[in-house]
């Protein structure tokens, strides 16, 4: 008789034995692209800058170069005529002097200008080095490249960056029921792969997708044996949990070994790590809400955790609106709107359904309740995870 029942392991649990097989078989590759291609990717060394920027100070404005003690003083019913200064563009050394006076702040007469205020020294000036200083580490190994990182790059002297080549996954849709396109009763169209590739090439993943695979155990495991042959990692959306119809468990135990069948969070409880040809095989859940969370907190935790990577998480800290339970055993993830009262964040809690897309939709971050707590009280401050 088939066994219905989970036995969940703890998310850390999963997380671990997720890295210890990443690590017995996947090495991250390297390669040197151009700046301007190495956003959402990961620097595979520390860089340090061979550059000073701005070299000198220069001008910060268009206007006037000046000592800015010779402005002292300056009033609209006193202005003062400047005769020590030198005409100098948005960039330009400003050379000895110390201050810039914007051009429509001052009136050229008779060789020298007027100003009628005051200047402090280094006003309108951006100083030797501001930005970055030669020497200076400008990116981390494992650091996310960003925009910003990308700037700092090329004015600390880079024209390409290497990066680690991150492994080639694959997502398989499993279901009878999935199509691109309804056409008659009982279909449902195959979503979960937007999302899944969404939210791994923000992280430069190699992904590929393949068409549902059916209903069938000889079926699926054929189609995992061939594309492991050609992939890093595969993941099965559908088919994880333990009714009759869920055959992702089975046809990873033929071919390898299910390491874990169920986790202790909420939603993704139906998860499955396994191993075969030494590879890692994750069955995800079929709903969206649950695969995400699932990929998000299981897979991503663990791999960036295994390489020493930093995807610069972004969170906010907000008060929660209302009292909030949870089932004590399970790490919760909490889909909130964040909203703004009277300068305050307020975090307002969303559906939580494992099947409403629309929560995350709608949803500005999420909230982690760890396995230990039960309860969070009305106005609690509270870390929300950015969506």
């Amino acid at each position: 008789m088939k066994d219905y029942h989970f036995t969940a392991v703890l998310p850390d649990v999963a997380r671990d034995s997720i890295e210890k097989i990443l690590k017995e078989y996947l090495v991250l590759g390297k390669e040197t692209i151009s700046i301007y291609e190495a956003g959402n990717r990961f620097a595979s060394q520390d860089y340090f800058s061979v550059n000073t920027c701005p070299p000198v100070d220069v001008a910060a404005m268009d206007g006037y170069a000046v000592n800015a003690q010779e402005t002292y003083d300056a009033t609209d019913a006193q202005p003062k005529m400047i005769q020590n200064f030198e005409v100098v563009q948005t960039g330009h050394s400003i050379k000895s002097f110390d201050a810039v006076v914007p051009f429509e702040e001052a009136q050229k007469e008779d060789g020298g200008i007027k100003i009628f205020k005051s200047y402090y020294p280094r006003q309108n000036v951006r100083l030797k080095g501001e930005d970055v200083q030669r020497g200076q580490v400008i990116v981390k190994k494992g650091e996310l490249l960003t925009e910003f990182e990308q700037v700092y790059l090329k004015a600390g002297g880079y024209r390409e960056v290497e990066v680690f080549k991150m492994p080639r996954l694959v997502f398989l849709p499993t279901g009878d029921e999935l199509v691109d396109v309804i056409e008659r009763e009982n279909q449902l169209v195959e979503f979960n792969s937007v999302l899944f590739s969404s939210l791994l090439k923000k992280y430069g993943f190699d992904i590929s997708i393949f068409e549902p695979a059916p209903n069938d155990i000889a079926e699926l495991t054929g189609r995992i044996e061939t594309l492991l042959e050609k992939y890093d990692i595969l993941f099965i959306n559908g088919g994880s949990s333990k009714g009759d119809m869920d055959l992702t468990a089975e046809a990873v135990s033929r071919l390898g070994e299910v390491i874990v069948h169920g986790v202790a969070i909420k939603p993704g409880k139906p998860t499955i790590i396994g191993r075969v040809n030494k590879k890692l095989v994750m069955g995800l859940p079929g709903y969206p809400v649950s695969m995400f969370f699932a990929v998000k907190e299981l897979f991503l935790k663990a791999f960036f955790n295994a390489y020493n990577l930093n995807p610069k998480q972004k969170t906010i800290w907000a008060l929660l609106e209302r009292r909030l339970f949870s089932d004590i055993g399970a790490e919760e993830y909490i889909r909130v709107s964040i909203e703004n009262d009277q300068g305050r964040n307020l975090a307002r809690v969303l559906k939580r359904g494992a099947s409403v897309i629309s929560s995350l939709k709608r949803a500005d971050g999420y909230i982690v309740i760890p396995v230990n707590a039960d309860l969070l009280e009305e106005g609690s401050l509270v870390e929300v995870k950015l969506i």
